[in-house]
């Protein structure tokens, strides 16, 4: 038998060499991902707050608003005050029994435009952004507390209550109410306030929403037990080699290998090859054929030892 490599034989899949390539390190650091359905509910529901958040603005500030979904995503608030202007207006809102809040965050220019348009004025341009004066303040507080109420109506059940106004931040990286590390759910939406443009975010905090998505989810009603388990475990695809015993040559060998080199394997003929899932042997067989395919007869399988 001609070979070219240390082991030989059939195998019923590509053997992985790298189990790290298939099964990459999970990364403690990040959050996990939101799942397929989870994220399609919570864009649901955050594309109903934007209906209902531009339907308020609008009649509120008579200037025409549209909100545009971006997208959600699971990231650290690190990451996400990252991504955030260094001042910035971070309406915080509180739960009940909670400490970490939600966030409606949007720019300071796009907020005193909306106190201009309130105060009867007619605002052509997007203001130089600035933080509130005290009448400032009191206006858009009174806007964010109706734009929490529409926020807590179109996510319902997910929060663990109606967030209630309960301060505004200016800067991202000094908002001391929530961990760096801590996973968020943070929504991205386009703001078109008559002709002009801007960015707003809304941040939920993972910890009071993921386990209400879990229980909310289509398969929340599914109850687990052992036997869901097993047939699950049954299910796995594992990949299969039929291989020789391994032969063990000198490196200056191997690079001297060249087309019709025969290499004396230890294998003896009349031993069954050893059947592996990824490295662990499970079986004893022989090799042989059925029409044009390959094929392998189980001769023994080792007993399991405790």
């Amino acid at each position: 038998m001609t070979i070219t490599t240390e082991e030989a034989g059939m195998t019923a899949a590509v053997q992985l060499e790298d189990p790290g390539a298939a099964h990459p390190a999970y990364d403690f650091s990040r959050p996990a991902q939101l799942g397929r359905e989870s994220t399609r509910q919570l864009e649901a529901a955050f594309e109903s707050f934007a209906r209902l958040w531009s339907s308020q603005l609008t009649a509120k500030i008579r200037l025409r608003t549209h909100l545009v979904l971006e997208g959600v995503e699971l990231v650290s608030y690190q990451e996400y005050a990252d991504t955030l202007p260094s001042t910035t207006a971070m309406v915080a809102g509180s739960f009940a029994g909670r400490e970490e809040p939600c966030v409606v965050q949007f720019g300071l220019d796009s907020a005193l435009l909306w106190v201009v348009q309130m105060m009867g004025g007619k605002g052509t341009s997007m203001p130089e952004g600035r933080t509130f004066t005290p009448i400032e303040l009191a206006l858009v507080r009174n806007l964010m507390e109706g734009t929490l109420d529409h926020l807590g109506a179109s996510l319902g059940a997910l929060l663990p209550g109606d967030p209630v106004f309960s301060a505004v931040h200016y800067n991202p990286q000094y908002m001391q109410v929530i961990s760096g590390a801590a996973a968020v759910i943070v929504a991205r939406y386009t703001m078109r306030l008559g002709d002009t443009e801007s960015r707003a975010t809304v941040m939920l905090p993972a910890s009071a929403v993921v386990d209400r998505l879990a229980a909310s989810g289509p398969e929340s009603g599914a109850p687990h037990s052992a036997d869901i388990t097993a047939i699950q475990v049954r299910a796995t695809p594992l990949e299969l080699t039929l291989r020789l015993a391994p032969l063990t040559i000198g490196a200056g060998e191997v690079l001297d290998l060249s087309p019709g080199d025969l290499l004396r394997l230890p294998h003896p003929e009349t031993t069954p090859y050893e059947l592996v899932a990824g490295r662990t042997p499970i079986a004893r067989a022989t090799p042989g054929s059925r029409g044009s395919r390959l094929t392998c007869m189980i001769t023994s399988i080792p007993e399991e030892t405790p």
